[in-house]
Order: structure tokens, then C-alpha cells, then sequence
């Protein structure tokens, strides 16, 4: 979302046309989306992204659309019993920034840091004002109202911490990984064939990895080792690369595991892993068949289901 959105952007000051970053800031009681949520508008509408639609995300177009270079926070009442309110029945409230973007190195640097992989945050003060970019580990992992100086602002990742390990490059990695990078999700590709893990094949991939796929210990290494904010998921070719590609999973904190299959292949797994000394609260630890159960059959329907289960992953780890 965020390079799209930066990208954008961009654009549109380089062609000299007023653009205006609008953004959830609070979110109290049933609202379209949370803190966080964005979209871009111009004078002639929306640009990109979204705040949820409807009643709200119309009426902040309108205002954006009319004030183009004024900053500021205004507070939406979605109950269509207070006087006053959109008329939507939600029932909650939304705060929503409003805030111009005027320079175009700001947004060079975001990008810079997106493609880079460096961790990022945008600071979006609470009165409109410019916004601006820092790069601190210890900052929160998902968007937070934090009081700066003599301004509140709210923080805004630019890029979620957590990495997926897609191990296997065939036909649901190849389904799965475009439906990661529409979802901001970091994703890495390793796999032993190089006709399938390929920068070509992946193009949104962070990292495509040519390697040995029962030795993987000797490539993810270093700032490529996974913690507690990354996901394995396991889809190789074969049974055997499928168990290598799980002990080393297990070997790592990553705290999701998902292991494609089906349940005799997860029976001879599970076997395996008690002959080589793995306890049960070890083996509870993988999540097979992976990905939630929606009768899924094709590689597309298949990645769906993956995809949902990594979304639900995220947003619990991010809670």
C-alpha cells in the first residue's frame, strides 16, 4: 500500500497538482476502519487507497477537494441518532487528519527506506502540519498517537516488521506472493531450482534464494534469520525438502509455521519429527494443512486461503 500510495503522491506534486494525505487518527466504538487507515485525494477526488468507503470517505473527499493546502483534524460522529452526524449507522466515531503534502524529498526518502527495507516510521502531527519520516527501532509496531515535543502526532509504520519465508517456488508460492505484496506483506523466496525463484518470477520479492533447500541454516543467516515476527511458509516440491524446510523452521522463533499438504503427508511428518526427539508442544507449532478451510482447490484458491491465515497471523501479532 505505502509505495503505491508514496508513489502517487509523488506524481502528482511533480506535476504541480495539490494532494492531500487523509488519515484515520482515532477510532472509537464500530467504524469502516481503524487508526492508520489512509487514502490520497486531489482537487478533482480519490486517488488512492481508502478509508473505508461509504458516507465518511465521501465527505473527507469533499473537504479535501475544497481545501486542498489546509491541514487539520476533524471528528466524524457515525451514529445517524446524534444531530449533527453523517447519517451512517456504525455507531462509532472516527477522527480523521487531513494533511497536505507539499515535499516531494520527504516522499523520496520514504520510498528510499521501503526499498531499502529500512525500519521506518511517518509522523503525522495531529494539527495538519508537515509530516516527517524517523528511523527508530523502539518506536510501536502498529499506528500510535504519541505526544512530540509540543505536538501530538500520530506514528504510522511504513512497513510491518514481520517477514514471510516462502519456501518453494511453485505454483501457489508463485499465486501466494503476488497476493503478499498487494498486502504489505515483506515476503523472501527460496528455492533449489533456479527457473523457479527468480527475481523475474518474483518481482516483489525482498530476496529470491537459489539455494540448497535441506541446508538452509547455511543461508538464512544474519539479518536474513528469522525471529519472532516472521511466518514460514512450507510448499516445496517433495516430502522429504518439506521436512528439512520444518526443522529448520522450528529451529528459529518464527512464530507461525505453515506446512502445505495433506494429513498423511502431516502424519509422516509428525512421525519423523518424534523419531528426530521434537516434543508434541514443539509439533503444535505447525499450522497444516496451512491456510484457512474455505474448500479451496485451484494454486489461486489455494494462496487465498494462505493469504487469510497470514492477515489473521499479522493482526494478532500487531494486537
Amino acid at each position: 500500500m505505502f509505495e503505491l500510495l508514496l508513489t502517487t503522491a509523488l506524481q502528482e506534486l511533480e506535476a504541480g497538482r495539490p494532494t492531500m494525505l487523509i488519515t484515520v487518527a482515532r477510532a472509537t466504538g464500530s467504524t469502516p476502519r481503524k487508526a492508520g487507515a489512509m487514502m490520497l485525494a486531489g482537487t478533482q477526488g480519490l486517488l488512492y487507497g481508502t478509508i473505508g468507503g461509504g458516507l465518511l470517505e465521501h465527505r473527507c473527499l469533499e473537504i479535501a477537494a475544497a481545501q486542498p493546502t489546509c491541514g487539520h483534524l476533524t471528528r466524524f460522529d457515525l451514529d445517524n441518532r446524534k444531530a449533527g452526524s453523517l447519517g451512517m449507522v456504525c455507531g462509532g466515531t472516527a477522527e480523521v487528519l487531513f494533511t497536505p503534502l507539499t515535499d516531494p524529498t520527504l516522499l523520496h526518502k520514504s520510498l528510499t527506506a521501503l526499498h531499502t527495507n529500512q525500519p521506518t516510521w511517518l509522523y503525522l502531527p495531529l494539527d495538519g502540519s508537515a509530516p516527517y519520516i524517523a528511523q527508530d527501532s523502539t518506536l510501536p509496531t502498529c499506528p500510535t498517537l504519541l505526544s512530540l515535543g509540543d505536538k501530538n502526532a500520530l506514528c504510522v509504520p511504513l512497513a510491518d516488521a514481520g517477514r514471510v519465508f516462502v519456501i518453494g517456488g511453485g505454483h501457489v508460492s508463485h499465486e501466494l506472493c503476488a497476493l503478499l505484496h498487494r498486502l504489505d506483506f515483506r515476503h523472501i523466496v527460496v528455492d533449489d531450482r533456479t527457473e523457479f525463484c527468480s527475481p523475474a518470477r518474483f518481482p516483489h520479492a525482498e530476496h529470491t534464494l537459489v539455494a540448497p533447500l535441506y541446508d538452509l541454516s547455511a543461508t538464512l543467516t544474519g539479518a536474513l534469520h528469522p525471529d519472532t515476527d516472521d511466518a514460514f511458509c512450507v510448499m516445496t516440491r517433495g516430502h522429504e525438502s518439506d521436512a528439512d524446510a520444518v526443522r529448520f523452521a522450528l529451529s528459529t522463533d518464527a512464530s507461525y509455521i505453515g506446512l502445505m499438504g495433506s494429513r498423511r503427508k502431516r502424519e509422516a511428518l509428525f512421525a519423523a519429527l518424534q523419531q528426530d526427539g521434537f516434543s508434541d508442544i514443539v509439533r503444535q507449532r505447525i499450522t497444516t494443512p496451512i491456510g484457512l478451510d474455505i474448500g479451496a482447490q485451484t494454486p489461486a484458491e489455494i494462496a487465498v486461503s494462505i493469504a487469510a491465515q497470514l492477515i489473521a497471523w499479522r493482526a494478532a501479532r500487531n494486537s
